[in-house]
């Protein structure tokens, strides 16, 4: 009898003594982030990664988030689908975060999405992914689990036909990346188009591994449209613009146009002067210290703009901003619902109902039961690339 006491005893010591760290572990909001810090997607992950470590810095030193610390724990998914599954169950099963931010590209999101079961109503992880990727799959129609940062494909659909359009340019060429991110905002062009009176008059694809997409171009520009839109994001943008150039076609009088995946000085750089009189939309921090006083988003704009560049000495991007943003929804919804540590499906709840009428960097948010992107046509404005600069067009 007394070994069996003795037993118990160390039994419950041992449980007392496991539970010390954890129980001291749960008085943390723990923040999953997963994005293509390196690989072909590091112009997206890498400034998403830092924006998401500065604002974790800036919420801590303010006392955290009612009282309690955010640690944010970032893992790096390469861009690739596979890594960022693996990443995202190691940081829900094995470092218990209560919320995802990112990944950085559609696909990576997608993956997760489908792997994690967040486009159920009950998955077996009740953790909401915040992501900060573009396409209409993640959230048309509504997934439960998931919600968006960036101006959707849709949005920049819209701005470039609305801005064409306005220009008298009716008569378009599209090229674009075969994978969800390529495949989505040709779908939403093609859709959108006869209401802006705009005819797509030909249409290319090319794979995310290409290097010379010359014969795609020369095809398009025998149809003789005013304005050609590549639809990609990474290397094969800044590929697409070097032979647009070589192939001499804007003194052929043709526009190229280019999505928001390019809203990044680092585009502009590797095209080293190809990207000279390039068309994009975007959101408004590229041109933040352009913005009327009266813009409700400046003051918010200049200073993530402000700070990032001081600490990090390199020019803000737009990615930067789908990470500030992710994380100050989660922070918002914590903190307006009340959320406690661990608690992922309150924390849904919350991202839905606490956060309309957030001033972020992408624009001003209203999600809700109906919407997990939140955004409109408002939030984005149509840039020019002059003198290797962003500019708002006139």
């Amino acid at each position: 009898m007394r070994r069996i006491i003795v037993a118990l005893l160390a039994l419950v010591i041992g449980i007392v003594w496991c539970g010390r760290p954890l129980q001291a572990r749960e008085r943390v909001y723990r923040i999953g982030a997963v994005f293509a810090v390196t690989g072909p997607a590091a112009w997206l992950g890498d400034p998403e990664k830092k924006a998401a470590k500065l604002v974790e810095r800036e919420i801590n030193a303010r006392g955290g988030i009612n009282g309690v610390k955010v640690e944010v724990l970032v893992m790096d998914t390469q861009g690739a689908p596979q890594m960022a599954v693996l990443k995202a169950r190691e940081l829900v099963t094995k470092r218990r975060v209560m919320a995802l931010i990112g990944p950085s590209r559609t696909p990576t999101s997608a993956a997760i999405m489908k792997a994690l079961q967040l486009d159920r109503v009950n998955p077996r992880f009740k953790v909401p992914m915040v992501s900060c990727a573009a396409g209409r799959i993640l959230t048309q129609p509504v997934k439960p689990w998931v919600f968006t940062t960036p101006q959707t494909n849709a949005l920049a659909a819209e701005a470039i036909l609305k801005y064409l359009s306005g220009r008298g340019i009716k008569r378009v060429a599209v090229v674009y990346v075969s994978n969800g991110f390529g495949e989505d905002g040709y779908d939403n062009l093609k859709a959108l188009a006869p209401k802006y009176g705009v005819k797509i008059i030909g249409t290319e694809t090319y794979g995310g591994k290409d290097r010379d997409m010359t014969a795609q171009l020369t095809k398009l520009a025998a149809q003789k449209p005013k304005a050609i839109i590549n639809w990609s994001v990474g290397p094969t943008s800044v590929i697409v613009t070097k032979n647009f150039k070589q192939l001499g076609l804007d003194k052929k009088g043709i526009f190229l146009v280019m999505t928001h995946g390019q809203g990044n000085i680092k585009y502009v750089e590797l095209c080293g002067g190809a990207a000279e009189g390039v068309i994009l939309p975007a959101g408004k921090i590229l041109v933040a210290q352009y913005l009327p006083d009266t813009d409700p988003q400046k003051k918010v704009l200049m200073k993530f703009k402000e700070d990032y560049e001081k600490t990090y000495k390199e020019p803000v991007s737009t990615f930067a901003g789908h990470a500030y943003d992710a994380l100050m929804l989660v922070a918002e919804a914590i903190e307006k619902g009340k959320v406690r540590p661990g608690d992922g499906a309150a924390l849904r709840k919350a991202l839905e109902t606490e956060t309309s009428g957030f001033v972020g960097i992408d624009g001003i948010f209203h999600y809700s039961p109906q919407d997990h992107n939140g955004l409109s046509p408002e939030d984005m404005v149509m840039l020019k690339i002059v003198n290797g600069t962003f500019q708002l067009t006139r």
